[in-house]
Formats: structure tokens, sequence, C-alpha cells
């Protein structure tokens, strides 16, 4: 395989991946203070989770102006610039629905 397919596939995967780590993150943190005996009984820490979640928002936020950007520019449409631009759309949606009940949560049940 080609170096270039695999920049410019990662390329267009990372709004995904970002929001995969981010997914992962929230509820692995959020379990582990949430355990009997964990590091943080009383619940999630929500300015942990709360930088956590606006930093996975400003790297989609990023990539999709980027996508956008490199779209307008180009004469030539290449089909990675579509998908990373609909992608960190449908990334940010995913880290908001994400983020938004873990970062709603007091204590644990």
């Amino acid at each position: 395989m080609s170096d270039h397919f695999l920049r410019r596939a990662t390329g267009a995967a990372l709004p995904f991946l970002i929001w995969a780590a981010h997914f992962g993150f929230c509820y692995i943190v959020a379990a582990a203070q949430c355990t009997p005996g964990g590091w943080r009984p009383a619940g999630p820490n929500p300015w942990l989770l709360g930088a956590v979640t606006l930093a996975a928002l400003a790297a989609c936020a990023w990539i999709g102006i980027a996508a956008h950007k490199r779209l307008q520019a180009s004469s030539r449409k290449e089909f990675t610039d579509y998908v990373a631009g609909v992608g960190a759309v449908l990334s940010i949606i995913a880290i908001v629905w994400t983020g938004i009940p873990v970062l709603l949560v007091r204590g644990c049940a």
C-alpha cells in the first residue's frame, strides 16, 4: 500500500477516531471513578470530562474547517475531503451526545 493512501485514509477517518477515543475515555473514567474503592467515589470529575469533551470538539471542528477550506480552494475535489468534513460533523454530534449525559451525572448510583 502507498504511504500517501494511508495518510489520506487516516485523515478521512480521524474525526471518527477522535470520537471513539473520547467515548472510551469518558466511560472508562466514569466507571473507574464510580467503582467501590475507586480513586474518586463521589462521581465522575466534570471538569476533567468537560475539558476532554471541549478538546475533542475543537479537534473535530478544526478537521472539518480544514476539509472545507481544501474543498473550496481546489478545483479537483477529493472524496477524502468530503468524508473528513461529513465525518467531522457527525463526530461533533456524537461527542456532544456522549459528553452531555456524562457531564450531567452527579455522584454514583
